[in-house]
């Protein structure tokens, strides 16, 4: 799936298993693959505790390719290879022929030199522990060969100088090893070793049970599906930890399940409602029960944050019914989430109400929204947004849904008709007559931001004369669409901005594209909807899947070049993503196929 040889590689996918913490990627400069452990949340960018992997033989650095799937990765040189497996019991195996295998300790940044390490010792069997304060601890346990150590103490520095461990070959040239991870301490008394096929198969196994959960690509897409679902599967982590129950991470490299992306990746796995629900469901485990307020991302380390992501719950459900019909949504389910669907309404009307004596929002920073840089905060805050209100008419509906399945009637009808008067506010006071807008102190802010389409998440429920103009809008080449998919400013703006630094000032991203083309195909605009996504779709066929692009080298207005840095930067976080892999799964399971003549 992803090698040296292979249309893809490690740099725009990560080598990782569903419910482990160990990951692997080829490192951007030096084209090395590197390890780390996604349980301390460190940024690859600037983490201390990332280590060189390295085949040697006779004590001489080797070249070697290497190839990936959903079961292994192998490192292969002309002298021997060395093969890694992952399994989930926090534990990794490694075997290798012909060669010596060393993992050496390189942080990001040299100068931080070893202080991730604060202490090896050798255990018994030939064991070794390696202390890495808050990162945690590895154990390297033998099974054939032996497990050597180079770690040199600098007493003058209070540290080692290097932390290097050997994998080294036994009388008939192959090591095997196990590397466990933790925490805390290490409790390996009854740890069990099958052989390394078995953990092989394992792995595949659960891969290809993990994509039952989607439908099927739209033809032509079926290698992308492969590769999108590998990414998700990957990142997808077991109850353990902050980790109450499986949740999907941004990345390894931020190692948060993040509150909205759940609801992301619900609504793709339309062949298994009820996991799809448990996945929208995820956050509200962390419901802080006195506000309603649901964190924006849980970590492994530390459990919920402070911060809040978009009410996005409603429309993720809202889609997954529309497809699926709502089986799965129990009388036992509905009175379970009730409440916690009211909880959460009621803390976004309470801590950011307009002041208008009404249900209509206002948020005081751009995350409220979900999106960092858009044009439309550009006159401050407190703002009155319209994606955010579009995404409070939803929840509400759905909220009545839930109440109608509990047996509340009463308490339905309440929240339907406030849902069906925010919707008018929506269209009456926001809708200018060519995009929603935001208004700050009342007054509507000058952007040409694709967030004043997002409303379309709404589908039918808009006036046929909006969705006619969001859809022309959208499809208009030189404004928003790009060969590439959706620019996240209009190409006419003088606010287009696509440098390096910027999220979704003009980048063409994935995640707008997931509620604008769901959008436009409930409002019966499939092909349309279609046509983005095939221009996201395909793009991302050929350069791979990462957050998001910058759609030109020159701006088309002013002809300036673009600042534009290719690789690991601020504005696409390191390559792999899950968020815009479920993206691009919803767009060719569910958006392509409909919008096909």
């Amino acid at each position: 799936m992803f090698g040296t040889k292979e249309k893809f590689n490690l740099q725009r996918a990560t080598f990782a298993r569903s419910a482990c913490a160990f990951y692997i990627f080829e490192d951007y400069a030096t084209h090395l693959l590197r390890l780390s452990n996604y349980k301390p949340s460190a940024m690859v960018l600037s983490s201390p505790f990332l280590f060189n992997l390295k085949l040697l033989s006779g004590g001489a650095e080797l070249p070697y390719t290497y190839f990936s799937d959903a079961g292994s990765l192998r490192m292969d040189s002309a002298k021997g290879f060395a093969q890694f497996a992952l399994t989930d019991q926090d534990q990794m195996r490694i075997l290798g022929r012909g060669v010596t295998l060393r993992i050496e300790l390189s942080p990001a940044e040299p100068e931080q030199g070893m202080t991730a390490c604060h202490g090896v010792r050798p255990l018994s069997g030939g064991a070794y522990e390696a202390v890495f304060g808050t990162y945690g601890k590895f154990l390297f346990k033998p099974l054939k060969g032996k497990v050597q150590t180079a770690c040199p103490w600098n007493a003058q520095k209070g540290g080692y100088d290097a932390v290097i461990f050997d994998l080294i070959p036994d009388e008939n040239g192959e090591f095997e090893t196990a590397v466990h991870d933790d925490l805390v301490e290490f409790d390996i008394g009854d740890a069990v070793y099958p052989p390394f096929d078995t953990l092989v198969k394992a792995s595949l196994a659960s891969f290809e049970d993990f994509k039952k959960n989607y439908r099927a690509p739209a033809k032509g897409y079926e290698e992308l599906f492969n590769y999108a679902v590998y990414t998700v599967w990957s990142h997808r982590v077991k109850a353990s930890g902050g980790y109450k129950e499986p949740g999907i991470m941004f990345q390894c490299s931020i190692a948060g399940v993040f509150s909205w992306q759940q609801s992301y990746h619900g609504m793709t796995m339309l062949n298994n409602p009820k996991e799809a629900w448990r996945q929208i469901c995820t956050l509200f485990l962390y419901q802080d029960e006195r506000t309603g307020r649901l964190p924006s991302s849980i970590y492994y380390v530390g459990g919920g944050n402070a911060g809040i992501q978009p009410p996005f719950q409603g429309f993720a459900l809202d889609t997954l019914i529309r497809r699926v019909g709502d089986s799965f949504l129990t009388s036992e389910e509905c009175a379970r989430m009730y409440p916690k669907f009211v909880k959460w309404i009621h803390f976004w009307l309470t801590n950011r109400a307009s002041g208008r004596g009404d249900d209509v929002t206002a948020i005081n920073n751009p995350n409220d929204s979900g999106w960092d840089d858009a044009s439309n905060f550009r006159d401050g805050f407190p703002a009155q947004n319209p994606d955010l209100i579009a995404f409070m008419i939803v929840l509400m509906d759905m909220t009545a849904r839930l109440a109608r399945g509990c047996g509340k009637a009463p308490e339905a009808d309440n929240w339907k008709a406030r849902s069906d008067k925010l919707l008018d506010t929506l269209v009456t006071e926001f809708w200018d007559g060519e995009k929603f807008v935001t208004k700050v102190n009342g007054k509507p802010v000058d952007s040409m931001s694709v967030i004043c389409y997002q409303p379309i998440l709404l589908g039918d429920r808009l006036p046929r004369y909006i969705i006619d103009k969001v859809a022309q809008q959208l499809t208009e080449e030189g404004n928003f669409l790009t060969e590439i998919g959706l620019a996240t400013e209009s190409l006419k703006s003088p606010f287009c901005d696509y440098s390096a630094n910027t999220f979704i000032a003009g980048r063409v991203v994935a995640p707008p594209h997931m509620p604008i083309t769901v959008g436009l195909n409930l409002a019966g605009k499939k092909k349309e909807a279609a046509l983005i996504a095939r221009r996201w779709c395909d793009n991302v066929n050929e350069k791979g899947i990462i957050l998001g692009f910058a759609p030109y080298e020159y701006y088309k207005l002013t002809g300036e070049k673009a600042n534009i840095s290719y690789g690991p930067v601020a504005s696409d976080g390191w390559s792999w993503s899950p968020w815009a892999a479920c993206c691009t799964l919803t767009m060719i399971t569910s958006i392509i196929p409909e919008g096909e003549e």
